[in-house]
């Protein structure tokens, strides 16, 4: 295994060299063997390791788990970090979350750079097995990668059987959790039951498994490069909390594409995301369907908003809410905007008004995504970006009036940008607004 696992680790570079290395060992055979593995290759790849361990509180005998893994801090020569849960919810949900944010918290705080545990391929494939039962997409299906952000799972090429037959022959110590045979837990129903079942009925069953996964994990990558490509044409604006695209154009696509790009932009804000068949199917429906202003709530905090022509995915709605709820003022010669810095007014004074089409024009105020083509330069520049370059300060941002069209394209900025879509346009129908700073 340990030849095997240096080649794994040599084409794959899922370790660098000199890597800080946070260990999670329970005290059951995978872990105390992937601790085994890496302290004999530490030298070799210049490694800093460290043990953690977590107590979930399940049984009344894990206080031996624990002395186990503190003599093999002991016998390594490793700093050892232990934990114990403190919470009522004894689901599953509940103590995987606790315990890697248990791992987390300890990598941060020490300055490690990875956290390493000893999932290996049934785990790989009851986690197939497992998240199929509950509906999951086809990512949900190959969810247990190698890496995932600070998580390392190096094991992942080596079965069950093999690990426990490389701990016997080196004579290393581990303990079994008896709380793995209960099967009123519903991953061990598929460990313990679904998949000796499998085994039994179906010859090669382990094998032809994986073979169906890495197609599916291949088919996953080449979906996900083709979808990243159509983010590039569709996706107006983003940024870490927000994601705008254009609804027309996202209707256009089929129903399938539209709600896998709908996930596949959703992850790009929050990939532990919690989302269910409903919500996207909802979701779908609320994009093509919905009028402007109208908005619901997804999982994981984020909030899916139509605001005039686009929709929003953002963790932060609380700013969207205020374009939309706050002013969408109609410009007319009755009736001018004001607010405590500006008036803006329909006039015919050519002296002192700047000349616009006339239009239907509307004043409101930023948004995230806002662009323009500011008059005498190429392309279009974010209006953040023009705020910045003016050194507008932060607290006037927000008051500063933004002259939007129908279609809610930004018209002018005062004093501050003209789109030269509209101030380069042969008309003989004029109209001129005036701003005033109050």
């Amino acid at each position: 295994m340990l030849s095997q696992l240096h080649a794994h680790l040599q084409a794959t570079k899922l370790l660098p060299p000199k890597s800080k290395l946070l260990v999670a060992v329970s005290g059951g055979v995978d872990s105390v063997v992937l601790l085994h593995l890496l302290h004999n290759l530490r030298d070799k790849y210049g490694w800093e390791i460290a043990i953690a361990h977590y107590n979930h509180g399940l049984r009344s005998d894990a206080t031996k788990d624990a002395f186990l893994v503190g003599d093999l801090a002991n016998s390594y020569g490793y700093q050892l970090y232990v934990g114990k849960y403190e919470f009522t919810d004894f689901s599953e949900a509940a103590l995987r979350r606790a315990r890697y944010s248990f791992l987390e918290e300890i990598r941060r705080d020490i300055g490690y750079d990875l956290i390493l545990t000893a999932h290996h391929n049934n785990d790989f494939i009851e986690t197939a097995i497992f998240n199929t039962i509950r509906g999951s997409d086809r990512e949900g299906m190959v969810s247990l990668k190698a890496k995932r952000g600070n998580i390392i799972r190096p094991l992942l090429l080596f079965s069950k059987p093999e690990i426990i037959v490389f701990a016997n022959l080196q004579n290393i110590p581990y303990r079994e959790d008896s709380t793995n045979s209960d099967v009123s837990y519903s991953r061990n129903m598929v460990r313990n039951v679904l998949m000796p079942q499998a085994s039994l009925k179906f010859r090669n069953f382990h094998h032809n498994m994986n073979q169906r996964l890495a197609k599916l994990t291949d088919a996953n990558r080449r979906i996900n490069l083709g979808l990243s490509r159509l983010a590039e044409i569709l996706v107006d604006y983003e940024d870490s909390k927000s994601i705008q695209i254009d609804i027309a154009e996202f209707n256009k696509l089929s129903i399938n594409v539209r709600k896998n790009l709908l996930v596949f932009l959703i992850k790009r804000l929050k990939p532990a995301h919690g989302l269910t068949k409903n919500n996207i199917i909802k979701s779908v429906k609320f994009i093509e369907n919905s009028k402007s202003g109208a908005q619901i709530p997804l999982p994981g905090g984020l909030q899916l908003i139509n605001t005039y022509d686009k929709f929003v995915i953002t963790s932060e709605p609380s700013e969207y809410a205020k374009n939309v709820d706050d002013i969408l003022h109609v410009l007319s010669p009755g009736k001018p905007f004001s607010n405590e810095i500006f008036k803006l007014a329909v006039g015919d004074d050519s002296a002192k008004g700047v000349r616009l089409p006339n239009e239907k024009l509307y004043v409101r105020y930023r948004q995230p995504g806002d662009r323009v083509k500011p008059l005498g330069m190429q392309g279009t520049k974010k209006l953040q970006d023009i705020f910045v370059d003016a050194k507008i300060p932060r607290h006037l941002r927000g008051l500063w009036p933004i002259v939007v069209n129908a279609s809610n394209e930004v018209v002018w900025v005062p004093n501050l940008v003209k789109n030269k879509n509209f101030f380069n346009q042969k008309s003989d129908n004029y109209q001129y607004l005036i701003c005033e700073v109050i």
